[in-house]
C-alpha cells in the first residue's frame, strides 16, 4: 500500500523521467520494473522516443495493485521486431535443472533499423536479484536458537538459489546470442540491470569471451588469426572497457544499499564496438553515468526517482 501513488507523486515521477530523457537524449533506451506499460509508452513518444514494445504484461492482483513488472525497449529508430526470449531446453537438461525452469523477468530480444548503419540487434534485461528466494517473515523477537538458526539458514540458502538463477538466466541470455550470431551477424547491445558485477562468477559468462586465454586444451594465444576471429564473433565487452574517452575516470556505481555503491547497470557491447577489433564499425567515445539524483538529491524534482543511475554511452560510427 505504501508504493500506491497520490496524483502528485504520480505527476512527480513522470516529469522525473521526462526531464531524465532530456537529458541523456537517448536514441534507444531500455527500461526495467515497469508497472505500467501504456503510461510509458505515452511519456517516451512525447519525448522523441516513436518506438516502444515489450513483450510480457505485469501482473494484476487487484483492480489498481500491480505485481511483477516487465522490461521494455523504447527507440528513435524503427523496431523492426522484438520477441521473448525462451530457456533452452536442451540447456535446462545439460545443467540439470528442474522442468519449467524459466526468467524471472522475460528478456526483450529485438531488432533496430538504424539509418546508415544497418541492423542492429538489441536485448533488454533485468536478470534476478540477490534477495533470498526463501525470505521468511520475521517475528518482532527472536526467542529461541532454533528461530534464529532457521531464518539464518533460509536466507542463506535462499541468496544462493537467488545466484544460480541470475547465472543460469546469464547462461541462457549468452547461448541465446550465441544462437543468433550463428543465424545472423548482427552488431549487439544488451542494455539492462543484471543485479550484480560483471566480475561476480555468475555474469563472467556473459563476457567470458574478452578474457579466454584457452578453448579446450589450446591456449588462445596459439590460435590462427581467423580462428581468433570466430571467437570474437560471440564475445561480448562491457562499454565502460570499451570506451576510448580518457576523461571518463574511475567507473562509478549505478546503485547504492546501505550506504555501499556497486555497479549493476550495463550496456554490453559486441566486437563491432571494440575499436581493437580489425573489423570494428563503430566506438565507444564516451560513457555516463547518471547519478546526481543519486549524489545530490532535489526533493522537490527527485521525490519519486529511480534508486538506480540510467548507464549511457556514445557510439561513434567508423568510416
Amino acid at each position: 500500500m505504501d508504493n500506491i501513488f497520490s496524483e502528485r507523486q504520480w505527476a512527480q515521477k513522470q516529469r522525473w523521467l521526462i526531464n531524465k530523457l532530456a537529458a541523456i537524449k537517448p536514441d534507444i533506451i531500455g527500461f526495467q520494473e515497469v508497472f505500467s506499460p501504456d503510461a510509458l509508452n505515452r511519456l517516451v513518444v512525447q519525448s522523441g522516443l516513436p518506438y516502444f514494445r515489450v513483450v510480457d504484461s505485469p501482473q494484476v492482483d487487484s483492480d489498481h495493485v500491480y505485481m511483477k513488472p516487465v522490461v521494455a525497449i523504447a527507440s528513435r529508430f524503427p523496431i523492426v521486431s522484438v520477441e521473448s526470449v525462451e530457456f533452452s531446453d536442451e540447456l535446462v537438461h545439460e545443467l540439470k535443472l528442474q522442468n519449467g525452469f524459466s526468467f524471472s523477468r522475460t528478456p526483450i530480444r529485438s531488432e533496430v533499423l538504424i539509418e546508415g548503419f544497418g541492423t542492429v540487434l538489441v536485448y533488454v534485461i533485468h536478470l534476478k536479484s540477490k534477495r533470498s528466494q526463501f525470505e521468511r517473515e520475521l517475528p518482532p523477537r527472536l526467542e529461541s536458537n532454533s528461530e534464529i538458526r532457521a531464518h539464518m539458514l533460509a536466507e542463506i540458502h535462499g541468496r544462493w538459489a537467488s545466484n544460480i538463477q541470475r547465472g543460469t538466466e546469464a547462461s541462457m541470455i549468452y547461448q541465446d546470442y550465441v544462437e543468433q550470431m550463428c543465424l545472423k551477424e548482427r552488431p549487439t547491445m544488451i542494455l539492462g540491470d543484471l543485479n550484480d558485477t560483471i566480475e561476480s562468477a555468475a555474469l563472467q559468462q556473459l563476457v567470458a569471451g574478452r578474457g579466454m586465454d584457452k578453448l579446450g586444451p589450446r591456449y588462445i594465444s596459439s590460435l590462427s588469426t581467423e580462428e581468433r576471429r570466430f571467437i570474437e564473433r560471440f564475445s561480448l565487452f562491457d562499454s565502460y572497457d570499451l570506451n576510448i574517452n580518457p576523461a571518463v575516470g574511475q567507473r562509478k556505481p549505478t546503485h547504492y544499499f546501505a550506504n555501499k555503491g556497486s555497479t549493476l547497470d550495463y550496456i554490453l557491447l559486441s566486437k563491432d564496438f571494440n575499436s581493437a577489433y580489425d573489423h570494428s564499425l563503430a566506438e565507444v567515445i564516451d560513457y555516463q553515468v547518471h547519478d546526481q539524483h543519486l549524489q545530490n538529491p532535489d526533493h522537490e524534482k527527485d521525490a519519486q526517482c529511480s534508486d538506480h543511475a540510467p548507464v549511457s554511452v556514445d557510439v561513434e560510427v567508423r568510416f
